[in-house]
Formats: C-alpha cells, sequence, structure tokens
C-alpha cells in the first residue's frame, strides 16, 4: 500500500505486517472488526450485506460455527468464512455450512434480529422475507490462499455455478503515524468476470422468465392483475411531496412493493389466477380489516409468528379495495411494535403456497 506525497510528487510504501505479527486473531479482533462496521468493509469488494449476526451455529449437529451470517438484497443467504493466514480447508467447512444452512427455512433467520432489525431487514431486501435462503452465497477471506482453495473454488463455480467470491486482505502501517490500514481485494473470480457473471447466473439458476414488464403480464390467466398492475407501474416514482407512501417495482418477482413513511410494508406479487400480498408488520385488527374487504377473506392468515399478515387479491373490487386501502385508509394507521399472536397455530403458513400454474 502506497501513501501519496503531493509536496514531493511521490509515493511512500508503508509497512506491511502480517495480522499475527500485529496481533490480530480471527474471531477477537477481525471478525469484530467487520460485523462492528460491515458496510464499510463490504463496500470494498462491491457487497451490500446485511449481517445477522457472528459464531452462528448452522446445525445442533455440530460444535463448529459460521464466522459471519448474512444476506443480500436478493434474499440468498452468506456464509463469511474468516481465515488469518492460508488454510487449505476454509473452502470444505465454507461448503459444509452452506449445505446445513440450505436447510434453514426463513423463520430460522428471521429469529436471529429482534423486531426492529426485522423492519430493517425488510426495508433492505428487495424480495419479501418469505423468499430468503432460495440460495446460498461463499465469501471467504483470507491474507493468502492455496493452490487447492482457488482451484476447487474455481470449479464449483464454473461447473456447477456456486456463487463463491474469494478475497485476500492485507495489514499496512503508516510508520510516522502508527496508523493501520486494512485493506481487501477480490481476488477470485476477477471483478469484470464478477459483473459479467452475475446475470448469467441469475438468468440460469433463478429463471428470470421475462425481460420487461408487457411480457411478464401478457399471458396472465386472471387480467385484472395486469389491469391494476400497469397504472401502478406508470406512475411508480411519482410520488408527491404531500404524500405519506411510495411505490416500487421489481421485475424478478413481478412484484409492487409500498411504502408508508419510508417503511416497505406490502409487497404484491403476480400469480397466474391471483396476487400474492406480505404485509410486513402488524396493526390491530388487521386481519378483520382486509377479510371485509376482500373476496377471498379466508386467504388473510397471520404468519412469522404474527409478525407478518398474508393474503390473496384476485378481483378487479379486490384490487380497487387494496390499491385504496394502502394509499389512504391505512397512512395514519398505528403499527405494532410486537409481533400479535394468531388465535391458531400458523406454522408453516410463512411460506406462499405455489399453486399448479401458478
Amino acid at each position: 500500500m502506497l501513501r501519496i506525497e503531493r509536496n514531493g510528487k511521490r509515493f511512500t510504501r508503508l509497512d506491511e505486517q502480517k495480522l499475527v505479527e500485529a496481533s490480530i486473531t480471527e474471531r477477537y479482533d477481525l471478525e469484530e472488526f467487520i460485523f462492528n462496521s460491515p458496510e464499510q468493509f463490504f463496500a470494498e469488494v462491491g457487497e451490500e450485506l446485511f449481517v445477522l449476526g457472528k459464531e452462528i451455529p448452522p446445525t445442533e449437529v455440530v460444535q463448529d460455527r459460521i464466522d459471519l451470517l448474512a444476506l443480500d438484497q436478493d434474499g440468498k443467504a452468506v456464509i463469511v468464512e474468516l481465515k488469518r493466514g492460508n488454510d487449505k480447508l476454509q473452502l470444505l467447512q465454507a461448503v459444509a455450512y452452506a449445505g446445513m444452512v440450505a436447510r434453514w427455512t426463513s423463520s430460522d433467520f428471521l429469529k436471529l434480529v429482534d423486531v426492529h432489525r426485522q423492519e430493517q431487514l425488510a426495508d433492505f431486501l428487495t424480495v419479501d422475507t418469505d423468499e430468503i435462503n432460495r440460495e446460498q452465497r461463499i465469501i471467504l477471506i483470507a491474507e493468502a490462499y492455496d493452490f487447492e482453495v482457488l482451484v476447487g473454488a474455481e470449479w464449483l463455480h464454473n461447473k456447477y455455478e456456486v456463487d463463491i467470491l474469494c478475497c485476500r486482505i492485507s495489514l499496512a502501517v503508516d510508520p510516522a503515524s502508527g496508523a493501520e490500514y486494512l485493506a481487501c481485494t477480490p481476488v477470485f473470480p476477477a471483478p469484470e468476470l464478477a459483473v459479467q457473471a452475475v446475470p448469467r447466473r441469475r438468468g440460469s439458476v433463478e429463471n428470470v422468465r421475462w425481460s420487461n414488464w408487457d411480457q411478464a403480464l401478457a399471458n396472465l390467466s386472471n387480467s385484472a392483475i395486469a389491469d391494476y398492475y400497469r397504472p401502478q407501474l406508470a406512475t411508480e416514482g411519482a410520488t408527491k411531496p404531500t404524500e405519506r407512501f411510495s411505490i416500487e417495482s421489481s421485475l424478478r418477482y413481478r412484484s409492487l412493493m409500498y411504502r408508508i413513511d419510508g417503511k416497505r410494508r406490502w409487497s404484491l406479487e403476480a400469480r397466474d389466477t391471483r396476487a400474492y400480498c406480505w404485509q410486513t408488520g402488524r396493526f390491530e385488527g388487521d386481519v378483520d380489516f382486509w377479510s371485509r374487504r376482500l373476496s377471498n377473506s379466508g386467504s388473510v392468515k397471520p404468519v412469522q409468528g404474527g409478525a407478518c399478515l398474508r393474503f390473496f387479491v384476485s378481483t378487479s373490487p379486490d384490487f380497487a379495495a387494496f390499491h385504496k386501502a394502502v394509499t389512504q385508509e391505512l397512512l395514519g394507521v398505528e403499527w405494532a411494535q410486537e409481533p400479535i399472536p394468531a388465535a391458531i397455530d400458523d406454522q408453516g403458513e410463512a411460506q406462499p403456497a405455489t399453486q399448479s400454474g401458478e
């Protein structure tokens, strides 16, 4: 790492140190540095992650712990494994953790954070919280990599499209001030290749079927869905200063997302015969509120242990009632600070039940 000396128009090389020489440990130092400043650290390698916790047990079967567990904005689980120096078993360890975490439900992830951070997570994600953990990713961070690790990562990435990022960290010390600097650089895949690989990987693994909204809405069996979506898409982002709500869209999931006072409260996902709605947060009497307005009142169910609500919107009157509610009637509603327990067991309701052909 070089220090710029403007007066002399030259560089001065900073002293490089190994983490062990600087008495920086994996768990009690490096892990803590990243956990306490994840935005700053992961921005160095072009990642935007929501860190859920550190030293997370992936299963009750083993005693090992994941150094850092995070989610990206697509709801993919991200296994972050740290090594001071190098370790040829680092990749194997991370792959094993990813396999264990793949068995988790979205509820397992939400249990790692309190209600306040669950709201922050909902705002961070571009998908509903029930979409969490559809896929898993691996980020390896180390001072150096054995040949076996990089070759194994390349094989898994190219052959099986496993999303793996290997980053090299290095420590430098300014002898003049004693200040310490940490650099983090991707070494696999090369940043330019990684940018090109993302669309290809998404197209093959996640099956993105539509290149634009006209295609996404063209062949729906229920025309009421398209009739509602099109005017909303036309006005997206045109929120007036006096309004407290805004609308966003995600073509990837054919969804509309509604925010009140900056917090995302409803996500409406278009399916073949109906739209699936996820309400983040609860307000008193919300089950009765939606049941009285929707034709399929039986679809209104508390989920995620009473922290959220889900229901279906099917007919033109349904969509009209939904829109009036979220843009007018519920603007001043008081949102509960804690989950509202369901009257009946809602176990398993957190995952939307995809119908055949939808």
